[in-house]
């Protein structure tokens, strides 16, 4: 740990903010930059919902780990002026039937395993508690009891507020270069004001903009545009409560999830898949293709809203680490510079135990987390590497 306690963190999104409200918590004298408005329109923790769920195949860690974080929602549920998570369940549906191995099946028994109970789903039982979908397509499934939804722009304006509150300072400007000398222990960040900043730490949480800042993490980090779709529904009742819960359906093979119509009639529909490699600030428009495959998914699925008008759509760039774990380490070499990115499509979930893994990775503290969040090369990085050291003789 470095001796003094002046810190800069960089972005904040669900990963800087937190991190920032936890250090200035610790005793740290915390300085929070970001590019523009908190929430920021082109963070991936922004847009109007984020799914919070537990279901995660045979992974038993991050099930965990996203049991920790649910103890953290339904606390600050209860702090908060209002609640912004949304404990309505994670409906998980197959293609076909579950079967061992596949995501559905193993997510449902690591829960039952775990002592929850997540009500199987029949085609019969689907048609009577979740009439809008078709049961000739999904006929089996389950109900996760424990999950749901984040009213994700919200939840980070909340947090800069609490951040604010415990004494963090905003900064003006962004960070336009991050200089640093590989023997050095100085740090020096050049921010868009023209104002220099020599801080005793910094921790960058900037995303997708993660490895423009810190080259050491290109090989580890990539950015990456997933589309986000905003539909329009008449009767918002019909798609929210008991029989419209935020859903996943063949999301390891089809990528297609989404939530519960809001009150201004909007229903979010998102892909998680491979994504197009794009520049950061490049991502450009969600491809009118999409909207068509969209479209195709929903008359499958959801008959009643394939015809439903599009009243929004954007681009939500990832952060993907090459393994898909959370990379929240020190820049090996460095006692002065920790990476807080990577959170791969799935990382806003974790926002309540995010700060408290951060602010122990600066101070090189450990946790029952760290470990699989550290500096890694990733096998397919090795393989290269070892590829041209043996065709250079």
């Amino acid at each position: 740990m470095t001796s003094g306690r002046d810190i800069v963190v960089v972005g904040a999104g669900a990963f800087g903010v937190t991190a920032a409200w936890e250090l200035a918590l610790r005793g740290w004298t915390v300085t929070l930059l970001d590019r523009g408005p908190v929430p920021h329109p082109d963070a991936s923790s922004t847009d109007i919902s984020k799914m919070i769920r537990m279901d995660y195949g045979s992974d038993v860690f991050y099930h965990e780990l996203a049991e920790a974080a649910l103890e953290g929602w339904e606390r600050w549920n209860l702090d908060w002026p209002r609640p912004l998570y949304h404990d309505e369940g994670f409906l998980v549906l197959a293609a076909g039937a579950m079967e061992p191995g596949g995501f559905e099946y193993e997510s449902r028994r690591v829960l039952l395993e775990r002592g929850y109970e997540p009500s199987r789903l029949s085609a019969d039982k689907l048609r009577r508690r979740y009439p809008k979908w078709n049961a000739d397509e999904y006929f089996d499934g389950y109900l996760s009891p424990r999950g749901g939804w984040a009213e994700s722009g919200a939840v980070v304006q909340r947090l800069s507020l609490e951040a604010a509150g415990a004494g963090v300072r905003s900064g003006r400007g962004s960070v336009a270069q991050l200089t640093y000398d590989g023997q050095s222990t100085g740090l020096d960040l050049r921010l868009t004001t023209g104002e220099t900043l020599r801080p005793d730490h910094v921790v960058v949480c900037a995303g997708a903009w993660t490895p423009e800042l810190v080259p050491e993490t290109a090989p580890l980090l990539a950015a990456v545009a997933q589309p986000v779709l905003h539909f329009g529904v008449e009767e918002p009742d019909d798609y929210r409560g008991p029989s419209f819960p935020p859903f996943a359906a063949d999301i390891a093979g089809s990528g297609w999830y989404g939530f519960p119509a809001l009150e201004d009639r909007r229903l979010k529909l998102g892909h998680h898949g491979p994504g197009r490699p794009v520049l950061p600030g490049g991502r450009g428009a969600v491809p009118v293709d999409h909207v068509a495959l969209a479209r195709r998914f929903l008359g499958h699925a959801i008959p009643s809203l394939a015809e439903a008008p599009l009243v929004g759509s954007r681009v939500c760039m990832y952060c993907d680490s090459r393994d898909g774990d959370l990379l929240i380490d020190r820049v090996p070499g460095r006692e002065d510079l920790t990476i807080a990115a990577g959170g791969s499509g799935h990382g806003f979930k974790f926002a309540p135990v995010l700060g408290g893994i951060i602010a122990d990775a600066v101070e090189g503290r450990t946790n029952p987390w760290t470990q699989r969040f550290r500096w890694r090369v990733p096998e397919a990085v090795k393989s290269e590497e070892a590829r041209l050291l043996d065709s250079r003789g």
